[in-house]
């Protein structure tokens, strides 16, 4: 016989090969059943992290999507991590050293029939009412207070100053506002998520009995979880107010304090009160420990010294309410620039670009009203606050009409 035949013969004739059938391990078995276990034990949190995050996304109010789904994960034990993330983002792209103003300074708008004060060229000295400014090569009319928004019976109940909050960073523009108290009042305003617990009587935009008389509204501050203080509306209290703390109050009156809270004063009980943080100025003075953080004083999320936007709402020794914006702050500079303004107390409301944000409010002769924003890359709509937020804020209301209301 061939070879080959007897070869192929040899295959055709011998028993099929058998492969033995590897054996599971109990400790494979085991582990299987576990994570079966395990996924059906985390698919209610997972599914109720779904529904969550979805009614935060529908919940939107005037707040984008990207800024809904961090808050979400602020308040879903990612907060570390969100901050780990912005405070990176913040110190790669902090504002250059030097250059030039680009535009120069925004023209203030208002209506108001006061005489506008001449701006005075640099280095001449020209008495005018201004903020001494920071840059030691002030630009024409920095710090110059002139009328903004609508007038209060024919005079400007607001003024603005435009000018850098240091001499380092040529291209920052900070703007203050000035608001005279005897022809407003104030509202402090709920969110919808921050405080929250709603419904509020309100609702969570400026009334509709407030509108004809409205004049700007501003942001307020941190989340009440990092504000290390409580909120108060109505009489009703969200959060517990903290001794101490810097407080934002309007009373019975409807006039706005500034001031480290010590309990409410008889004669003029609170309505309302935000607080957050600690003061920066306090009796006309920078406080100490601006330069530390530590406890995370000045804030958790990029801290005290990253020129980053920030807001500040002070009171001059007139009784007058200040508002600072700027797109380039530390808390050193923001609490400089309201001492400068004239604050005798100071605080630090919210910041990053999502939510620094003032509006002025013009009636126009058909009785709409349309927004201006105090400065122009703020991020958020010139009519924001006409719509339901989910942040509180503060709405300013004329006393009486506005002039063109």
């Amino acid at each position: 016989m061939h070879p080959d035949v007897a070869l192929h013969s040899s295959h055709r004739n011998a028993a099929p090969t058998t492969v033995p059938t590897a054996r599971r391990s109990p400790r494979a078995v085991h582990g299987r059943l576990f994570l079966r276990w395990l996924g059906l034990l985390c698919l209610p949190a997972t599914l109720a992290a779904a529904v969550s995050y979805v009614r935060a996304l529908a919940d939107s109010g005037n707040t984008t999507a990207i800024e809904q789904s961090v808050e979400w994960l602020r308040g879903h034990h990612f907060g570390d991590t969100v901050s780990w993330a912005e405070r990176l983002y913040y110190s790669r792209n902090q504002p250059p050293n030097g250059g030039i103003l680009a535009g120069g300074l925004p023209a203030a708008v208002s209506d108001a029939t006061t005489t506008t004060p001449a701006l005075p060229a640099p280095g001449v000295p020209v008495a005018v009412d201004q903020i001494a400014p920071l840059a030691s090569q002030p630009l024409a009319g920095e710090g110059v207070w002139r009328p903004y928004g609508d007038a209060v019976n024919g005079a400007a109940a607001m003024q603005v100053a435009y000018l850098r909050p240091d001499d380092v960073h040529g291209t920052v523009l900070a703007a203050v506002v000035r608001i005279d108290q005897s022809v407003t009042t104030f509202r402090l305003v709920p969110g919808s998520k921050e405080p929250g617990h709603g419904p509020w009587p309100g609702g969570n935009a400026v009334a509709v009995s407030d509108r004809p008389n409205l004049l700007a509204a501003f942001n307020s501050g941190f989340r009440i979880a990092d504000s290390r203080g409580g909120f108060m509306e109505g009489g009703r209290t969200v959060a517990p107010l903290r001794p101490g703390a810097a407080s934002l109050v309007i009373d019975s009156h409807d006039t706005l304090d500034v001031a480290a809270w010590s309990g409410p004063i008889a004669a003029s009980a609170p309505v309302a009160v935000r607080q957050n943080l600690d003061l920066i100025v306090d009796g006309g003075q920078l406080v100490g420990g601006l330069d530390d953080n530590t406890g995370n004083r000045w804030g958790h999320t990029v801290g005290n010294k990253l020129f980053v936007w920030r807001s500040g709402v002070a009171i001059d020794a007139q009784g007058r309410v200040l508002y600072v914006a700027s797109e380039g702050l530390s808390v050193r500079t923001l609490a400089a620039l309201l001492q400068r303004a004239g604050a005798v107390r100071a605080m630090e409301l919210d910041i990053n670009h999502s939510w620094v944000s003032f509006n002025a409010f013009h009636h126009e002769a058909s009785g709409s009203l349309t927004g201006t924003k105090l400065l122009e890359d703020m991020s958020k709509s010139a009519t924001r606050y006409l719509h339901p937020d989910t942040r509180d804020f503060v709405a300013v209301i004329a006393c009486v009409a506005t002039g063109n209301a």
